[in-house]
Parts: structure tokens; sequence; C-alpha cells
């Protein structure tokens, strides 16, 4: 939160959210930034963040840079992915293919944390174990 305002059109909310040039707001950010309140002796549970580079309201490099933030810890053993989508972004106009894809990969990771087997293949739709 501390740097938001510098990406993309995020500097539109300024004056809803503050920025870090002043310092009350600063101290504001701060306080909820979930970037800086990564506890480094902290196992987190699987993260996945999803972005897109068409989203002009949160810049893919705020997910790049949380999910990096997350991973880079030696005590992190459970999985920090990063699905990145260049047609994706914040609005729901993106193309059926696209949503179809970013969902697919949701649900798979789902089913990954939760140990539900995922079919190899698929035949007549009945799944070939």
């Amino acid at each position: 939160m501390i740097r938001y305002h510098l990406f993309d059109r995020a500097n539109d909310w300024a004056g809803e959210y503050g920025t870090a040039d002043d310092p009350l707001d600063f101290q504001a950010l701060l306080a909820y930034s979930p970037y800086h309140h990564v506890n480094e002796h902290t196992n987190y549970p699987a993260v996945l963040f999803v972005t897109g580079d068409q989203d002009t309201r949160c810049n893919p490099a705020h997910a790049r840079k949380m999910a990096a933030r997350l991973a880079d810890r030696s005590v992190q053993s459970h999985a920090i992915l990063l699905d990145h989508s260049v047609e994706r972004g914040h609005a729901p106009t993106m193309p059926l293919a696209v949503r179809v894809d970013g969902l697919t990969h949701r649900i798979a990771f789902i089913c990954r944390e939760l140990g539900i087997p995922i079919p190899k293949e698929i035949h007549h739709g009945v799944a070939d174990c």
C-alpha cells in the first residue's frame, strides 16, 4: 500500500486512501499493508495470486512483489503461486477463453490443496483414472 499510487490509475484513489507522501497517511497505510506485515517465522498456507497485464486498477507488480515476499522465506513450505495472464484484467469483460483458463487454474489449485485428484484424461464424460 505504500507505493500503490505510483502505478497506473491508482493515483485517482489518493484522496480516499491517502499517500505515503503525507506522514499521517503513511502511518495509516503502513498499519494495514499486507506486504509490510508478513511474519518471517510463519509458514503461511498455500496462496494463489491472480493478476494480469490488462488490469489498470491493481498493477501486476503488486501481486508479483507479494508472492516473492512470501516465497522468499526459509520457513515457507506451502506453495506460493502467481497466476499471471497477459490478457486478464480487473473487469469481467474478458474473452470467455481467458475467463475459462483462469477459472481452470483456480479450480486446479483448490483441488491440489484439498487433495482432490484430477483425472488425467476424460473420455465421453467418464474419468479414466
